[in-house]
């Protein structure tokens, strides 16, 4: 097969494995919305809420700094390359070393964590009286939650050995397994207990045991299933390890910035962290649906073409996913701003969760949705720098914006109180993506952001400025607050409908690629 046939092939490939992790991220996006709908009914707006979700923080950003953003972006890489020309039994060698390496750092780390809890909530929420209820609550929570690291670092592990054996569909499922158990215990272990909070840690451990466990088949049917070996000091895992410090800055940006947010949002009134908490899980949902799932499924690929020294088709696949992210990343974005309230008031709005709480968490999702798109293409042009095994470059862009962040806050907390928290997360991964894409430019062809993503980028912001003055049009006619659940939840899939059918015809009657891309699928479909 020729080049350009073979890029083509892993170009469809890449949409493919894009498809199936969106898939399986949306079924465990929506269970995500069912348990943060449980917690709003549940703890509501309150200093409860404020502590869980201070203490669920500090996991969630050594997740991302260990575990499935620095992790699996260093590596996949690695690990193809091993497997590519030194085959499978080395790269299990490889791996092993990893994991046994992994295991005890994060062990001594949950460790630590727990005996240190009062230390590290200080450091996290500084606004927090270190003799109040909140601050409290927090370390208790801090301490049964710690060991959610180790699971979780562990399962994404196991999500980057099947990614890079192209099978997507079981890590892409196993965070549903986190939500079920999150909900389950919500409603039936916490109302059981004189702190109803601790059930839901406990469910969290429960749901990263049940992350790994899900994993182990497929691992042992292909015979990758990782072990503990003394090799962590492997060329292999000196490899990663020299990656995984800027990596780990380069990929977790986004939730350093939600972690300062966080700790400056301490200050303000009570229920701010708690606005800013679903504010930011809206705005996740299509930003794991398809940014995520988009970054997943293009690492390997990338790998594999700039191991094999195909630059022409390196570049071209990095072209393929950010036309994607603009044909589906603005208008997601336009249609979060133009819902932002009947999200919210159909999803969390009722229980301890007032009208009040509803306004509040709605215009953390406003400024968090104007970076959307930029959050998705960060994710798409770190993945490529770290197919090049090139961490210093997202280091320093992460490292930029990360200080525009701070800077940002604090000029805008004070006139905005939270949105200007959310605000300054997404002017900072404007910033984040700027130097990205500048740098990237010089690396590599320059026709690789030529007039075709240009041009998509226009049209795709057209078509999605006419969806959004429609489905605002649409909107504007339903009296959201106080609406019922099975209405609300109606009213609410018309207008995503509404929104979807006006996209995709002004995006037909302008010819996005995106949109051919889409017919080409649904044709493929049909044929077979």
């Amino acid at each position: 097969m020729n080049s350009q046939g073979q890029s083509e092939r892993e170009n469809k490939g890449i949409i493919k494995a894009a498809g199936v992790v969106g898939g399986a991220t949306f079924v465990s996006r929506v269970l995500g919305l069912v348990r943060d709908a449980v917690m709003a009914y549940l703890f509501g707006a309150t200093l409860t809420a404020d502590a869980f979700y201070v203490a669920f923080r500090i996991p969630n950003l050594m997740r991302q700094l260990f575990g499935e953003g620095a992790l699996a972006a260093s590596f996949v890489p690695v690990y193809s390359d091993i497997l590519e020309k030194d085959g499978a039994e080395e790269a299990s060698r490889f791996a092993d070393g990893l994991f046994t390496l992994l295991v005890a750092v994060l062990a001594v780390l949950s460790i630590a964590f727990v005996l240190f809890a009062p230390l590290v909530v200080r450091f996290v929420a500084w606004g927090f009286a270190p003799d109040s209820e909140v601050f409290s609550q927090t370390v208790v929570l801090t301490r049964w939650l710690s060991p959610y690291m180790l699971l979780i670092c562990a399962a994404a592990l196991g999500m980057g050995i099947l990614n890079a054996h192209r099978h997507f569909l079981t890590p892409a499922v196993a965070p549903a397994m986190l939500n079920v158990s999150i909900i389950s215990f919500a409603l039936l272990i916490s109302p059981r207990l004189d702190n109803p909070i601790l059930g839901v840690a406990w469910g969290v451990l429960a749901g990263g045991t049940l992350q790994v466990l899900i994993q182990c088949p497929p691992l042992r049917n292909r015979g990758v299933m990782p072990r503990f070996s003394g090799g962590v000091a492997s060329p292999g895992v000196r490899r990663v390890a020299v990656m995984m410090g800027p990596a780990a800055l380069g990929v977790a940006v986004y939730q350093v910035n939600m972690l300062v947010d966080t700790l400056l949002a301490s200050f303000l009134p009570t229920g701010s962290i708690t606005y800013l908490w679903y504010g930011n899980r809206m705005m996740q949902f299509p930003l794991g649906v398809f940014g995520i799932a988009l970054a997943t499924a293009a690492l390997p690929t990338l790998s594999t073409q700039y191991s094999e020294g195909r630059t022409s088709d390196f570049t071209q696949t990095v072209s393929l996913s950010l036309r994607l992210t603009a044909f589906i990343g603005i208008p997601a974005a336009l249609g979060l701003i133009a819902l932002r309230e009947p999200i919210i008031a159909t999803l969390f709005g009722r229980g301890a969760f007032g009208v009040h709480d509803v306004y509040g968490a709605a215009s953390a999702l406003l400024y968090y949705s104007i970076g959307l798109p930029f959050f998705i293409a960060v994710k798409i042009l770190g993945r490529a720098f770290f197919a090049m095994e090139d961490t210093r470059i997202p280091f320093a862009a992460a490292a930029a914006a990360m200080v525009a962040n701070v800077v940002l806050n604090l000029l805008l907390m004070g006139p905005m109180l939270h949105s200007g928290l959310a605000l300054a997360t997404s002017l900072s991964s404007v910033l984040n993506f700027g130097i990205l894409a500048a740098v990237f430019s010089g690396r590599v062809d320059g026709s690789w952001a030529g007039r075709r993503l240009t041009g998509e980028i226009v049209k795709s912001l057209v078509s999605a400025i006419v969806m959004s003055a429609v489905v605002t049009w649409a909107a504007a006619k339903v009296t959201w607050p106080g609406l019922g659940v099975t209405t609300g939840v109606l009213g609410l899939i018309g207008c995503v409908l509404l929104g979807i059918i006006v996209y995709s015809l002004a995006a037909l009657i302008l010819g996005c690629d995106g949109m051919g891309m889409v017919r080409e699928r649904l044709l493929g479909r049909k044929r077979r």
